[in-house]
Parts: C-alpha cells; sequence; structure tokens
C-alpha cells in the first residue's frame, strides 16, 4: 500500500552481494564485482577482463493493521550489468536497473452511498546507466554514471454502486516520464601494512528535472463487463518531475582477502520532491548501514566451503513517507553467501534480508517482510591475441 505514494517502492541497491552486507556499497570495489552504486569503482577491473552478472529478487511480505493481515508474494528481475578496462586508469559499465514500482489494490465501503470503492495502481521506472571512471593517481578515482528513467505509473479509482440503476464509474491517471540525470562517485584507497586497506567512498547526484506526461481519464461504465457510457474527463497534462538531490558516505576496512567491513550512511531531500507541482507531502530520508564478509581460506584447495564468502549485515532508515504525524522506518538484518566456480570463471551470490517497515499505531499499516536476492556474474577474457606454436 506505501507504494501509493511518490515515484513507488524505491528499490535502493538490488545486488545480492551488496544486501547481505546490509545494501551499502559507495566504498566497496573489487576486481570481479560491479558496483553501480559508486561509479569511481569501476577503475578496479583487471586488464583485458569482462564482467556480465544478472540475478532476480523475491520478496514475500506480510501486510497487517489493527484488524487485518495480508501475504503477498512478488517476484522481479533485479539487475543486467556489464563492465570492462578500457585502460590501466580508465574503466566502464553499463546496465539496467528497477528504479521503483507501484503495486496495491485497497478497497473501502461507504455505507451512506452503498458502494464499494476501489483504489489500485500497477507500474513502475527502470534506470539505464552508462558510466565511466578515471584513476588519476594510484588509489583516488573518480566516476559519473549518465542514467537514463523511463516507465510508467498506473493510479486508478473505482466506484461500484450496488443500485444498478446508476453507473459506476472509473478513473485512470497514467504517468509515463523519461530523463536523464547523473551520478558523481570519488572513492580513495589507503594501503596499510600486512595486507590491509581502508577505503572511503563518496557519490551524489544532481538535482534533476525529468520529463513527465500524465494522461487522465474518467468514465462511466455498466455492467460486469464495464462498457463505456460516457467519457467525463480526457486530459494530457506535460510537466516535470522534480527528481532531489542524493548524498551517500561510506567507509570500508579489508584485512587481505579474508576480513571486510562497511559502513554506509545517506540522505536524500525528498522533501523537495514534486510532480506537476504536487509535492505528496514526503519528508527527507536517512539511512544508515553496516556489514561484515568472512572468507576462511579464498584459495583452499581441499574445502570448498573454506572459499566461500560469508556475509552479514543490518541497515536503519527513514522514509521519505510520513503519515499522520508519523514518519515511518524501516530495519533489516541480511546474511548471505558468495559462491565462487573456478572452473567457469563464475560467481553466484545470494542474500536474505528480513526487515520490518512501518507500525500499527495511528491506524497505520506495519510491514513485514522476507527478501531473497540471487545473482549470477561471470568474468570473462577478451581483446587477448590468439598465438601458435
Amino acid at each position: 500500500p506505501y507504494s501509493r505514494f511518490g515515484l513507488g517502492d524505491l528499490q535502493g541497491n538490488v545486488f545480492p552481494e551488496y544486501n547481505a552486507l546490509g545494501g551499502g556499497g559507495t566504498a566497496l570495489s573489487s576486481a570481479n564485482s560491479v558496483n553501480p552504486s559508486n561509479p569511481a569503482s569501476y577503475t578496479s577491473f583487471k586488464a583485458n577482463s569482462f564482467l556480465f552478472s544478472t540475478g532476480g529478487l523475491h520478496k514475500t511480505t506480510s501486510i497487517q493493521n489493527s484488524t487485518d493481515k495480508q501475504v503477498t508474494n512478488n517476484s522481479a528481475f533485479s539487475h543486467l550489468t556489464i563492465a570492462f578496462p578500457i585502460s590501466r586508469k580508465l574503466g566502464a559499465s553499463i546496465g539496467m536497473l528497477p528504479y521503483s514500482n507501484i503495486g496495491y489494490t485497497l478497497n473501502a465501503r461507504d455505507e451512506n452511498a452503498n458502494a464499494d470503492m476501489i483504489y489500485s495502481g500497477d507500474g513502475g521506472i527502470s534506470k539505464v546507466y552508462f558510466g565511466g571512471a578515471y584513476e588519476p593517481f594510484k588509489g583516488f578515482s573518480v566516476g559519473m554514471n549518465a542514467s537514463y528513467l523511463f516507465g510508467g505509473l498506473n493510479r486508478r479509482k473505482n466506484l461500484n454502486l450496488n443500485d444498478e440503476s446508476y453507473f459506476d464509474t472509473r478513473s485512470n491517471s497514467r504517468i509515463n516520464l523519461k530523463g536523464y540525470y547523473y551520478e558523481l562517485g570519488l572513492m580513495y584507497k589507503k594501503q596499510l601494512a600486512n595486507e590491509k586497506e581502508v577505503t572511503f567512498g563518496l557519490t551524489a547526484n544532481n538535482n534533476s528535472s525529468i520529463r513527465a506526461k500524465r494522461t487522465n481519464i474518467v468514465e462511466t461504465i455498466s455492467g460486469a463487463n464495464e462498457i463505456v457510457k460516457d467519457t467525463a474527463l480526457s486530459s494530457v497534462e506535460w510537466g516535470d518531475i522534480n527528481l532531489p538531490q542524493y548524498i551517500s558516505a561510506g567507509l570500508s576496512y579489508r584485512d587481505g582477502k579474508k576480513w571486510l567491513l562497511v559502513a554506509d550512511y545517506s540522505m536524500q531531500n525528498w522533501a523537495d520532491y514534486s510532480l506537476l507541482g504536487e509535492s505528496d507531502d514526503l519528508e527527507n530520508s536517512t539511512r544508515l548501514s553496516g556489514g561484515l564478509q568472512y572468507t576462511p581460506e579464498f584459495n583452499s584447495v581441499t574445502k570448498y566451503y573454506k572459499r566461500m564468502q560469508y556475509r552479514l549485515g543490518a541497515a536503519y532508515s527513514n522514509t521519505p513517507l510520513q503519515l499522520r504525524g508519523t514518519q515511518l522506518k524501516e530495519m533489516s538484518v541480511s546474511l548471505g553467501f558468495g559462491i565462487p566456480v573456478r572452473k567457469s570463471r563464475t560467481k553466484y551470490d545470494v542474500s536474505v534480508t528480513l526487515g520490518q517497515r512501518g507500525t500499527t499505531d495511528n491506524n497505520l499499516i506495519k510491514e513485514q517482510f522476507l527478501r531473497f536476492g540471487l545473482s549470477v556474474s561471470y568474468e570473462g577474457i577478451w581483446f587477448v591475441k590468439r598465438k601458435y606454436d
């Protein structure tokens, strides 16, 4: 139900590798993983390497208020990314990610009018990005993603009267949007003694205007087949969506290939959001996350489980939603595994996140969710000339 507001449910970080660490990736870079959260990470790829990653998500949600309870399930595509080095100091990545989605149905009864009121919505926004990074000197890199948002959001209303001598009414408001925005990233790595490393990361996006078209239609209908009897309103509006500024800072500590600790803090000025001049009464959001990764023995020959990566994380956020004087909180804990397959140069990442958003106080809705993520990453080699003896 909370996807009714703003641009819907924001997807955030959809990569299982980073979700298992609490969802933060601002200060993370790896030679065999793609991290669009910070485009400055693209300089970490090995020479002549080619990285491909895709995956999916499944979410089971228990929704309840003070009187009712419901369980829903949803599965979706999570990401498709490609990355490669251009030179020793340049790297690039391209991919498609979900940005937000809408999916709800709310039923209410008006006893005075003897009618049922049904509110529903569906649709989503996707993001295609192309990014590049440059390392001007060892340990420091800068990067940028040029992202293109596109998609459609539908919000519908139906008024169904019990008296069949009256026509029912339905309306649909569809918003189509498309436009560019830019994300900047910085990353600084400091090598310490005994293969230890500290990394600081920073990302931000510009305050962007995305072009939007809203189509409104209101009709009177009759019968179970909803035969249109009259069109009361049909209009098209053009305008802009003000996409608010976002900033994230992260810190990571790596002890060789055995230990990895990460922490992230981010904020976004959703109070500045507007859609064709309408604000939707959103508030500024903040998010704090942290995680730990442990690899017993990354090059073990005899014990496969020692080469696996074990991850644990947690996150706490103030969401942009403020209803009835209460800004909704979201809390989650997560765990996951990285499963390498050396012969095929493939890696599987699995994450499980258990969380809660909202509350039943003030007649609001509480969501408790269990989210599974699975991704498959392949590291190939290209641009290598074949030699014959």
